[in-house]
């Protein structure tokens, strides 16, 4: 019976071997270890402290910071592996070598243990570096925006937080840089809105300038802008022309485009403007003549506190039309003249009394039309007291576009009244 007994037992032990030795077998079948191949891996430099003590900094070599991994482990570990689960370091201050590479580690960091792996291969042991010289310079912030504020509303100020920024970096990095924009998006705003946004660095062609190994405020979106509405009006557009000819000359015609403009302000400064007049000596400063064609920037003869918002609309395309200006004379016989103050018991001898010769210029056309009765004279008597023939100024009052010397006088002579 004991043997019995004794022989089912080795058979039982015999029977759990074997399946144990089976459950072996079908694991390392179904679950047997094998690779995967994770690309990509960021390379991480550590322990860099010890060259930007020296005013020095390190920057890893493009196309070699990023390292390729064959992993060994299980499929069903290898299933799950990303990149993220792996970390890539050059440690500088331990595995520098000749001052161009470090030696990279590999270490696994996700979630299961780390004797899940098997085996680690890399496509690069090293990291190429350059190092350099350390340098700081300050560049001026281009403020620049997208979008637009609410309706009836323009942009009239946008102010960076600091005009002027440091930048930290490799000096063959920072003697590129030719620009340090900030750009925030405006939709929507109205009065003052404070926005933010991350500095751009360019080239002098405009590129992006790779700001890995630069410190600078502003690099992790945290630089703020101030932007500013203000309202806006149509108003007209009106020229002084009284200085628009030189000397000698007259002015035909004026034509410009537009005749309006949109202006922006505080809405209360708006209210008091409806047109916006422009001095003389905007429109022809050269003293052109014939036929002039001026462009003129209207937005340096805004009131204060009075911006024109789109660079388009500040100049205005003047046409004119200038013509050198004709002298007709004019004959006034002493009868056509007007004789002022005349002292009591004196009286004007018209026969014996000269006729006045005007010069009177203008524009050809105007000349043509202008009556005599348009043109009045008259001489002042008031200091004549005698009987006699004298040499009297007389003042000449003419139509507005015509003009006569100032200087002329007429010879009048006086008798005794009767």
């Amino acid at each position: 019976m004991k043997a019995k007994i004794f022989d089912n037992l080795l058979f039982k032990i015999l029977a759990l071997l074997m399946a144990v030795l089976l459950w072996v077998v079908v694991v390392n079948i179904d679950d047997a270890v094998s690779y995967k191949k994770i690309s990509g891996v960021k390379v991480n430099l550590i322990n860099t402290d010890v060259l930007t003590s020296q005013d020095q900094t390190i920057r890893v070599e493009e196309g070699t910071d990023t390292v390729n991994l064959t992993v060994y482990a299980r499929s069903s570990v290898l299933k799950s592996l990303k990149a993220e689960d792996f970390s890539a370091t050059a440690d500088v201050k331990k595995d520098l070598l000749y001052d161009n590479m470090v030696k990279i580690g590999v270490s696994y960091v996700g979630s299961l243990p780390s004797s899940s792996i098997q085996k680690i291969e890399q496509d690069r042991s090293n990291v190429l570096v350059s190092i350099e010289k350390q340098v700081t310079e300050q560049f001026k912030v281009t403020a620049k925006y997208t979008g637009e504020p609410s309706d009836g509303l323009v942009l009239g100020s946008l102010v960076p937080e600091q005009s002027l920024v440091e930048i930290t970096g490799p000096e063959s990095v920072v003697e590129k840089i030719k620009q340090v924009v900030a750009e925030v998006d405006i939709t929507g705003i109205t009065g003052t809105a404070v926005r933010s946004c991350s500095l751009k660095i360019q080239n002098s062609d405009g590129d992006a300038i790779d700001g890995t190994y630069l410190d600078y405020v502003g690099k992790n979106g945290d630089f703020e802008m101030t932007a500013t509405t203000l309202s806006t009006k149509l108003v007209g557009i009106s020229f002084d022309v009284s200085q628009a000819a030189p000397e000698g000359y007259g002015l035909l015609s004026i034509s410009y485009k537009p005749e309006t403009v949109t202006i922006a302000g505080e809405k209360t400064a708006l209210t008091a403007i409806s047109n916006l007049e422009i001095p003389a000596e905007a429109l022809n400063p050269e003293g052109k003549t014939g036929s002039v064609q001026n462009t003129v920037d209207i937005s340096q003869y805004l009131p204060t506190g009075i911006q024109i918002p789109k660079e388009d609309d500040k100049s205005i395309v003047v046409t004119m039309e200038i013509q050198e200006l004709e002298t007709v004379d004019y004959a006034f016989a002493p009868a056509q003249i007007s004789y002022d103050n005349l002292p009591d018991g004196l009286a004007v001898d018209e026969d014996e009394s000269h006729t006045l010769e005007i010069p009177i210029r203008g524009m050809q056309h105007n000349l043509a039309t202008l009556s005599m009765d348009a043109v009045e004279v008259h001489a002042d008597l008031s200091s004549y007291r005698k009987a006699g023939t004298y040499t009297v100024p007389v003042a000449v009052t003419l139509p507005d576009g015509f003009s006569c010397p100032s200087d002329l006088t007429v010879d009048v002579k006086l008798e005794k009244a009767d």
